[in-house]
C-alpha cells in the first residue's frame, strides 16, 4: 500500500502509514469494469473501528477542474457528492469491508467558511441511510456520520490527524 496517496491535481495527498488500510483505487477499478454511472468518493482510510470514506474537493489551488464556476451549494454539486457516497458502497462489498462508514468531504474553495461547510453537511446528512438504519432496528450500522471539514480541521481533528493530508508539490 502507498504511503501517501494523491489526489488527483497532485497537489495534496493524505498519509495513511497509521491505517489498516487505504485506497485510492475505486475510479480505476470502475473504469476498467466499464460502470460509468457508479460515482465513487476519492479515498478509503480503514481504521480499528470504521471505514473513512473520503471525497476531497480543492478549488482553490491552481489549474483546479471549473475551480471558477465551483459552488458547494448547488444542489447539482450537493446530489452528486451525495451520490459518490452510495457509489462506493459496491466497491466495498466485493473488498469484504463491513465496517459502518463515515462519510467526509474535505472542501477548500474560495470564500469557504466554516458555517457553509456546517449546513453543507446538514444538507448531506439528510440524503444518506440514517434514518433507515434506525427504522430496521437491526442494530447495525452502515454509517456513523458525516463532515464536511477543510485541510485545516482535517488535520487538527484527533482521528483525522492520524491521516494528515500534506501538501505535495
Amino acid at each position: 500500500m502507498p504511503k501517501i496517496l494523491p489526489e488527483e491535481n497532485g497537489n495534496y495527498g493524505i498519509d495513511c502509514s497509521n491505517a489498516l488500510w487505504a485506497t485510492s483505487e475505486i475510479q480505476s477499478c470502475y473504469h476498467h469494469a466499464k460502470l460509468h454511472l457508479l460515482k465513487n468518493a476519492d479515498f478509503i482510510i480503514e481504521t480499528e473501528s470504521e471505514l473513512l470514506i473520503v471525497e476531497y474537493k480543492n478549488a482553490c489551488i491552481p489549474n483546479a477542474c471549473n475551480s471558477s464556476t465551483f459552488n458547494p451549494k448547488d444542489d447539482k454539486t450537493v446530489n452528486s457528492i451525495i451520490l459518490k457516497y452510495y457509489g462506493t458502497l459496491p466497491y466495498l462489498a466485493i473488498k469484504g469491508k463491513h465496517k459502518p462508514g463515515r462519510f467526509i468531504y474535505v472542501l477548500e474553495y474560495p470564500n469557504g467558511d466554516s458555517v457553509t461547510r456546517k449546513r453543507l453537511r446538514e444538507r448531506i446528512m439528510k440524503e444518506l441511510p440514517f434514518k433507515l438504519q434506525e427504522d430496521m432496528k437491526t442494530g447495525i450500522k452502515m454509517i456513523t456520520g458525516v463532515d464536511v471539514l477543510s485541510i485545516d480541521e482535517w488535520n487538527h481533528n484527533p482521528v483525522y490527524s492520524r491521516f494528515p493530508l500534506v501538501k505535495l508539490t
